[in-house]
């Protein structure tokens, strides 16, 4: 059993300089992701808790060492380290209770899990895109809707519209943004 590490504790073993803080920046950015892929594979959140101890140490060490500066994703690239030692975690315990899923389900698992991550990615930089095409002033609408919360009505008292003209507006910028996206991961063409 490793030793627990929490975030805190790494922080406070680096200076706040270079590397060191762009490792912890990358790490804690990233973090719910990779408790997430670990959890896919153990199946359990004890057992995903054990294997981000494990990794956040591995990663350390690896990118410590310089091997992170050989990819570009930290993301992609701590993700696989996860998988693997999630696998690791996995058939031990397997070996133990003679129970669990073979290699080959969780090679199958984790490749969907990979593939669906790197969609959900693409999908949101398309977005972030779209949303970039539209006026500030639809911008600021669809953050205070959905950042903010806001309810329609509310919207719709601030701005002195009628609901109705609200939900109009509502519902043309997501077709805008639909049509967009559609087009985007179709064809790659712009609007």
């Amino acid at each position: 059993m490793m030793p627990s590490l929490s975030i805190h504790e790494l922080a406070s073993a680096m200076n706040d300089s270079g590397w060191e803080s762009e490792f912890l920046r990358q790490f804690t950015e990233n973090y719910r992701h990779l408790y997430a892929c670990a959890l896919t594979v153990v199946g359990n959140r004890e057992d995903a808790g054990d294997v981000i101890q494990e990794a956040c140490v591995v990663l350390w060490e690896k990118y410590r060492d310089g091997e992170f500066q050989q990819v570009l994703n930290f993301r992609k690239w701590s993700c696989g380290i996860v998988f693997n030692l999630a696998r690791l975690h996995v058939r031990k315990r397997r070996r133990y209770s003679q129970s669990g899923l073979s290699d080959h389900v969780l090679g199958q698992i984790i490749q969907t899990r990979s593939a669906g991550s790197e969609l959900l990615e693409l999908r949101r930089e398309i977005l972030q895109e779209c949303l970039g095409k539209l006026s500030l002033a639809d911008r600021k609408f669809l953050v205070d809707r959905y950042q903010n919360e806001a309810p329609l009505a509310e919207i719709a008292r601030r701005q002195g519209r009628t609901l109705s003209a609200v939900y109009s507006k509502l519902k043309r910028l997501r077709r805008l943004l639909t049509d967009c996206m559609r087009r985007r991961l179709g064809t790659g063409e712009d609007w």
